[in-house]
């Protein structure tokens, strides 16, 4: 209560701001990371392109296996340098998010979930970008192996390519999950007795 005897509002934490904006960041990238490789596997395609199509053959690339694997090999590149970047910055962006908002959910209603949908992003998010030179390299090591007859080391990188990609799912459910309750948080009122010390800068 204030000095006139009304009961003071709930006190606003600009954490959780600052948190959900570094959610928001994390999966634009994950959406942008998304349509830029499929769209860089349609272009590689000669039968999705005809312009692909086009430039093979005036490149006088022979055999249509040879074709598909020369297109595949720059949008497998492309798609490189984009992980490269995706995972570090997904990561920070999931650590940043933790780190501001983690202990200011401490006693707030539905806390105790924000705080396990935060510890769930943020270690799903390093556990990626952790991953992503392992991928890179086996990815590099077939891509200029045929799709048929399969291969040991083809196999090996699509079991990761597996996990990675319910990875991404995971941590694409998470975020989405976690980044309304983040906006809710900072109107919430901490449970009685509970410290406020995580508000504090």
């Amino acid at each position: 209560m204030d000095a006139t005897g009304k009961t003071a509002p709930p006190r606003r934490s600009p954490r959780f701001a600052w948190a959900a904006l570094c959610l928001a960041l994390l999966l634009g990238a994950l959406a942008l990371s998304f349509w830029a490789a499929t769209k860089n596997f349609a272009i590689a395609d000669p039968v999705q392109s005809p312009e692909t199509k086009k430039v093979l053959e005036m490149a006088r690339v022979e055999g249509d296996v040879s074709r598909v694997m020369f297109s595949r090999y720059f949008a497998s590149e492309s798609n490189r340098a984009l992980f490269t970047f995706k995972g570090p910055f997904q990561a920070i962006c999931a650590l940043l998010a933790w780190l501001l908002a983690f202990r200011a959910a401490k006693g707030r209603r539905r806390g105790a979930l924000a705080r396990a949908l935060l510890a769930t992003v943020t270690v799903v998010a390093i556990a990626l970008a952790a991953m992503v030179p392992q991928m890179i390299e086996k990815g590099r090591a077939i891509d200029f192996v045929p799709r048929e007859p399969p291969t040991a080391e083809r196999a090996a990188f699509m079991r990761w390519h597996g996990v990675y990609m319910v990875g991404d799912a995971l941590l694409l459910l998470a975020s989405l999950a976690l980044l309304p309750l983040l906006m809710n948080l900072s109107e919430t009122p901490r449970a009685s007795g509970a410290s406020p010390a995580g508000d504090r800068p």
